[in-house]
């Protein structure tokens, strides 16, 4: 069935300068919720000349780079990063990314109200029912300080474990200490203390890839489903085992009438979408809400 559900360190000829990203942002209503586009400041390297220096220092006033020196204080930002963006409720979402096995991912970006992401949620399933949970990136300059997981598994004996473990990162992005909890049930978890666990480091990449709808989520028209009275986009990499995403038709615009006068002819077409995310009596599924070709 279809689910319709970067402390960096500055380099010679290298310049850090805000970049704004497209992504789609989440806003409460009475009964759904929805997602819209939005425009999001990151951090991003460009390539820059001696006339770049007015730009440098307009970014650097932007950018507040934290450095820490020690774990007592990345958990005191983590603890600020919560705060600021539970305050702002302000959020970017990825399409709901699944294949054929189960395997899923869905990442939220949590907004600071500048519209700059401060912390990265990456839910994510391995598939056949075993390892699922979320994944957190704190974010600072745009790097992950802090990472931590949130891990439903199930071990070789068939025995469920749940695994909270939390990862701290110098300025280089190299993790410098994990520790990590475990109890058989998630309600459990937090009469558990941390113990020190050996060095794991995880990477934000994916998550990123998948806001961006690139690489292994890129968006090509992969063609029409129909299931009983809705039809339905199916968007994905040109890749039969990548991850694909569906997006209920309600209605149809230029770009499905297009790819619907000749699907074949424009299987593997890149394309660029809007979509709101609604929830009806607890059943989430994402509706196509227009899109264009990208060339």
């Amino acid at each position: 069935m279809i689910s319709e559900s970067n402390l960096s360190e500055k380099k010679v000829g290298i310049c850090y300068k805000p970049v704004t990203f497209t992504y789609h942002v989440i806003l409460n209503e009475t009964n759904a919720m929805k997602k819209y586009i939005f425009p999001l400041l990151l951090v991003g390297l460009v390539s820059c000349g001696s006339d770049n220096s007015k730009e440098e220092k307009t970014a650097d006033k932007k950018t507040i780079v934290k450095h820490f020196k020690n774990e007592a204080e990345m958990d005191q930002q983590v603890l600020e990063l919560k705060k600021i963006t539970e305050s702002s409720g302000l959020t970017a979402n990825s399409l709901h990314y699944e294949k054929g096995d189960g395997t899923m991912v869905e990442v939220i970006g949590h907004l600071d109200t500048a519209n700059v992401i401060q912390i990265i949620e990456e839910q994510f399933s391995e598939g056949s029912g075993k390892t699922n949970g979320t994944r957190f990136y704190f974010l600072n300059n745009g790097k992950p300080f802090v990472t931590q997981e949130l891990i439903d598994q199930v071990n070789g004996s068939n025995e469920a474990v749940f695994i909270d473990r939390i990862s701290y990162y110098d300025a280089k992005g190299k993790v410098i200490k994990t520790k990590e909890r475990r109890a058989s049930f998630e309600d459990d978890i937090n009469k558990m203390s941390y113990k020190a666990a050996p060095l794991h480091a995880i990477s934000v990449d994916k998550a990123m890839d998948a806001l961006n709808s690139q690489k292994e989520f890129a968006t090509t028209f992969q063609g029409f489903v129909n299931q009983d009275m809705f039809s339905y986009i199916i968007l994905g990499p040109d890749d039969p085992n990548g991850f694909t995403t569906a997006l209920r038709l309600d209605y149809k615009d230029q770009l499905v009438n297009i790819l619907a006068s000749d699907p074949e002819k424009y299987m593997g077409a890149h394309v660029k979408v809007n979509f709101e995310v609604h929830v009806d009596r607890g059943f989430e599924f994402q509706i196509y809400a227009g899109g264009k070709f990208v060339d």
